[in-house]
């Protein structure tokens, strides 16, 4: 599965307000569910009705984790994304410690 370069605009993942609100509860079950399975991937839902890709919103907030996902490790090895790629998605993406506040400004 392809990895999207960056977080879009609504990405529910940004810091900034301007993602798609989920249900209370949603980012921290999807960062629950990649922590356990690092085979997990979480699908950008832009790319739902088509060829589906990994959300870099996801992957930017799983390296402030330390956790990169099986996904964004092999699209590092295959140069599909860089290591720039993931921190540029990391530094507009949530703190992980601001999970349960989604109003937490970027840093």
């Amino acid at each position: 599965m392809p990895i999207t370069k960056r977080p879009c605009a609504n990405c529910p993942f940004r810091c900034d307000g301007a993602g798609v609100q989920l249900e209370p509860g949603r980012l921290e079950g999807i960062v629950s569910e990649l922590l356990a399975d690092d085979q997990q991937t979480f699908v950008c839902h832009k790319t739902l009705n088509k060829e589906r890709m990994t959300c870099a919103g996801a992957v930017g907030l799983m390296s402030k984790l330390g956790r990169l996902p099986v996904i964004a490790r092999l699209g590092l090895a295959y140069g599909v994304i860089t290591k720039d790629d993931i921190a540029a998605s990391a530094a507009i993406v949530i703190e992980p410690s601001g999970l349960a506040k989604p109003s937490v400004a970027c840093r």
